[in-house]
């Protein structure tokens, strides 16, 4: 039975070749992550979001699940130093801290 094992190449079997792990795929809570990061810097426009984190990952990216864990961490750091959009739904007047004449009519 030994001796069929060996049939179809050297008698010894060959050394096994390093194998180098795949980098971990990014997860569901890093996706929710980045998505929260680009919706709080006001990116809702795809061009906008993929050119962020294409910048931010330093190569060019077709989506959030093409990113590996290590780059999604580098990302979301990277995001996380820029500073989120404030909220400009509101004016220069509804942020005034006093009474003007018109409010004491």
């Amino acid at each position: 039975m030994s001796d069929d094992l060996f049939l179809f190449g050297d008698d010894r079997p060959a050394a096994p070749e390093a194998v180098t792990p795949a980098p971990g795929s990014i997860a569901d809570w890093q996706v929710d992550l980045l998505r929260k990061a680009l919706d709080a810097r006001g990116l809702t426009a795809v061009e906008h979001r993929k050119a962020a984190i294409q910048l931010a990952a330093g190569r060019a990216v077709e989506s959030l699940r093409a990113l590996t864990h290590d780059e999604a961490l580098r990302v979301l750091s990277k995001l996380g130093q820029t500073p989120a959009k404030t909220d400009t739904s509101r004016s220069a007047w509804d942020e005034r801290e006093e009474d003007t004449w018109i409010d004491r009519l």
